[in-house]
Formats: structure tokens, C-alpha cells, sequence
């Protein structure tokens, strides 16, 4: 039986999507995609990041925010994505303003992600796309990806992701590259 993941709740749909149901984590990117692009709006300007890399940066902070979600701590998921959202997008246009954006040139553009307009097809698309890479991922990958998107510093990546420098970077080198593939 097929679920209908439109009447399942925000706290439901994250614990699905940490369990690796990707259905879930489409679902909760077509319900918090409006929030990533007003978000990217509120940094748009002359000397800001282009739009395109906002909303990559705002992307991964959603990704962020599934992963790290706690309910206990008493914000709501919409509020605490938000909050990850905003985090990484001001720190994408810091590191911009400060000259150290290498991360963000080697961005991929969510050009074609990002649909004209909001109807079925378009948001169908991108839930297919997000689908797709989490599907191409490994589970070494997702872990080096998960590690990034929590901002772990590199000289925690032996302690607390429990994987070599070397390992590490070439994991996130695949990623790009699977990512700018699709």
C-alpha cells in the first residue's frame, strides 16, 4: 500500500527520511522549498552570493535540519529549519565577503532545480531529482556529506566522523561530482 506522505506530519516525515525513506525527504523539501527561496531573498544584493548558490546553501541547511532535528527541544521542525536554513546562507555570504568561497565556486547551480513556478510537475521533478542523488550516494558519502552539512571542522573529522583526512575529502569530491552530474 502506497503512503500518502502530503497527510504526514513534519516530525513523522524526518523520522522516515532519517530512516532512508527518500519519498520522505522529497516531501519535506516540496513542503519547505517556498522558505529556502525567501530566505535566499533576504541576502540578495550587490556583493551578496548569486541566487543560485543561496539556494544550494539553503538546500543543504534543510538537509542539515532533517538530520539533526531533535522534538524534544521544543521548537517545531518549521522553525528549527528555518533557523538551519538562515545559518547557512549567512555563513555562505560570510565566507563570499571574506574572499574564502571555495566552496561556493565549486557549487553546483540549482538552476535547473529550481522550477519557474510551483506547479505539480515541476515540484515532481525536483522530488525525482532529490531522490536520484540520494540514490547515487554511498553510504561512506552520505556520511562525509552529513559531517559537512553539521559544519564539523576538519580536526574533528578523525574523532567524530571516524574517518581519515584523505578518505574524508575524496568522499566530498565524489559527492560534487555526482551532484554536478545529475
Amino acid at each position: 500500500m502506497a503512503r500518502t506522505y502530503s497527510l504526514i506530519t513534519d516530525d513523522e516525515l524526518v523520522r522516515l527520511a532519517r530512516s532512508g525513506d527518500h519519498e520522505a525527504f522529497a516531501e519535506l523539501t516540496t513542503r519547505y522549498v517556498g522558505l529556502v527561496r525567501k530566505r535566499a531573498g533576504l541576502f540578495q544584493g550587490p556583493g551578496m552570493p548569486e541566487r543560485d548558490d543561496l539556494l544550494q546553501e539553503g538546500f543543504l541547511g534543510l538537509y542539515a535540519a532533517v538530520m539533526e532535528y531533535n522534538p524534544q527541544r521544543g521548537a517545531g521542525f518549521g522553525t528549527f529549519a528555518g533557523v538551519c536554513v538562515q545559518n547557512r546562507m549567512a555563513d555562505a555570504v560570510r565566507r563570499y565577503a571574506g574572499g574564502k568561497n571555495r566552496p561556493l565556486n565549486e557549487s553546483v547551480s540549482l538552476e535547473d532545480a529550481e522550477p519557474e513556478e510551483e506547479g505539480p510537475e515541476t515540484l515532481l521533478e525536483l522530488r525525482e531529482r532529490i531522490q536520484e542523488f540520494q540514490r547515487v550516494l554511498t553510504p561512506l558519502e552520505k556520511k562525509a556529506l552529513f559531517l559537512f552539512l553539521s559544519g564539523c571542522r576538519r580536526e574533528e573529522i578523525q574523532t567524530q566522523g571516524g574517518m581519515a583526512l584523505r578518505t574524508y575529502d575524496n568522499a566530498l569530491y565524489r559527492v560534487r561530482h555526482k551532484l554536478k552530474n545529475l
